[in-house]
């Protein structure tokens, strides 16, 4: 059955102003002008997923889904959308400040069946990011910068290494910012809430709507978990990224050293675990299951249906080293 092989999906580009070309480092197959997302794993009417090669390719993520959840997703799973969303991020321009809703809100409002939490691997050095609102900042006194066009001056502002993780609870209010290049992983939700976007006007030269009155509903003004993530490296060369209540990241390099294979194949193998969405940042081999492999180059995102069971990944000839590799999973 094809649902034992991993799978691999065209990506989803999305040409937007602020967006650039930094893509072309890992991609042949950019449209034309500033690309500022790839969606690499998307059940989403904006940016579906459908299967590139193989015995199912042209098939989209969400047939996969409602023909066999469980068997494509995880043991238990009832859901109708693949509940996972994985992106590229070329930001050459600051994007809106923004928020997303979490399950509640989305419901109470009425824009999607869940909220929208999501966390971001900086993939480069450079660049700024805002996030959440600074100590003593509260509804009032936003609303206030708000009028007066300071709502900058509100938010918490980095400047982001590689290799940095930042955790983007639902309803926290943020902005990534000029120079980021950025691995997103997210629920399944495609719902923004924009209060502000630095005075800019949009190619019809109006300003772009903003949505205040949702996003002032929807902001934590005291959102936990601010700033850089740095989590430690095991000496098998792995590390946690987030081990939360909607999906997990794990982030892996790769040497020659066996062991450290072996600590990839024991994670991927556990009890009842649900599929796996596995990110190669650096490197190129080869994604094995019992049931297929598929060839994985930088850049590029590959699915493992829970069906599936563990996998291996073999680094290819001449490949750098030490491969980098990000491995992402539902929580059902």
């Amino acid at each position: 059955m094809p649902l034992t092989a991993p799978l691999l999906f065209r990506p989803v580009y999305k040409v937007v102003l602020w967006g650039g070309r930094r893509l072309e480092h890992w991609r042949s197959d950019l449209p034309p002008g500033p690309v500022g997302e790839s969606w690499d794993l998307a059940d989403h009417e904006a940016g579906m997923s459908v299967v590139a090669s193989g015995p199912l390719a042209g098939t989209s993520l969400r047939e996969l889904v409602r023909r066999h959840p469980e068997e494509l997703v995880g043991k238990g799973f009832r859901g109708q959308t693949f509940p996972i969303l994985v992106k590229l991020i070329d930001a050459t321009d600051r994007l809106s400040v923004q928020v997303h809703p979490d399950d509640q809100i989305a419901r109470a409002l009425g824009v999607g069946p869940n909220g929208k939490t999501e966390c971001w691997l900086i993939l480069e050095d450079g660049g700024e990011l805002y996030q959440g609102t600074k100590p003593g900042v509260n509804r009032a006194a936003f609303e206030q910068a708000l009028g007066e066009g300071r709502v900058g001056e509100t938010l918490n502002r980095f400047v982001p290494r590689a290799g940095d993780f930042f955790f983007m609870k639902a309803r926290t209010v943020h902005a990534l910012g000029a120079g980021c290049m950025v691995y997103e992983l997210q629920q399944t939700l495609d719902i923004t809430f924009r209060v502000w976007d630095w005075g800019r006007v949009g190619p019809d030269g109006q300003p772009r709507a903003l949505h205040v009155k949702e996003a002032l509903q929807t902001i934590d003004f005291a959102a936990p978990e601010i700033g850089p993530q740095r989590p430690a490296w095991t000496d098998l060369g792995m590390r946690t990224l987030v081990d939360g209540e909607y999906f997990s990241l794990d982030e892996h390099r790769l040497l020659d050293d066996p062991a450290t294979a072996a600590a990839v194949l024991w994670t991927a193998k556990r009890a009842d675990s649900p599929c796996n969405v596995i990110t190669c940042l650096a490197g190129s081999g080869t994604l094995s299951t019992e049931g297929g492999a598929v060839a994985l180059v930088t850049g590029r995102t590959a699915l493992v249906p829970a069906m599936a069971g563990g996998f291996s990944f073999t680094p290819g000839p001449g490949s750098a080293r030490p491969v980098h590799l990000l491995v992402a999973k539902p929580k059902l």
